[in-house]
């Protein structure tokens, strides 16, 4: 759908001198990223085939849930794409799973709060109500889950890494 819009020049992406019409979108599981050139009646367009898409496929896009974000747009024509798409604006960087998307090493400020979510997560288990076994099955269905997707995506530094097996270790062995 957004390929013939954009072969019939309802809208357009970015970089079209690099591949035909731009890069107008990416997706990973459901989400998905949407990329507009600077120019409010393209934006009309869009939104109509987002509204298309909805009629058509009975799914429902949630807009309030969704950020704007803008690169040199003026603060006005940013605003008014905001009106238009129904969501707020948002600023960078932006977090996906938790994490902001970074060509580079993550700081500790960005990875810290995997860790803390993990302590979370296994403060309120009472371990010691569980077998060895019971143990091991909350350890690799709800700790390892969390940084998981990370971890394939992201090389972390030892200190994470230590940090998730020092939690790990202290649940598994912490209530003899």
């Amino acid at each position: 759908m957004l390929k013939k819009a954009t072969s019939q020049n309802l809208i357009s992406g970015l970089l079209p001198h690099v591949i035909p019409g731009g890069v107008v979108s990416l997706q990973y599981a459901d989400d998905t990223i949407l990329f507009l050139e600077n120019s409010v009646h393209k934006a009309r367009n869009f939104k109509w085939l987002l509204s298309c898409f909805e009629n058509m496929s009975g799914m429902k896009i949630n807009f309030h849930k969704s950020d704007l974000m803008t690169i040199n747009v003026d603060y006005a024509v940013a605003n008014e794409f905001a009106q238009i798409f129904c969501c707020k604006k948002g600023s960078f960087p932006i977090k996906y799973l938790g994490v902001p998307p970074h060509y580079d090493k993550l700081k500790r400020e960005y990875l810290q709060p995997i860790i803390d979510r993990i302590i979370k997560g296994i403060s309120g288990w009472l371990g010691r109500y569980l077998t060895y076994k019971g143990k091991i099955i909350l350890l690799c269905a709800c700790v390892i889950s969390i940084p998981a997707y990370l971890m394939s995506v992201i090389k972390f530094p030892k200190w994470t890494i230590n940090a998730i097996n020092s939690q790990m270790a202290h649940f598994f062995w912490g209530d003899l």
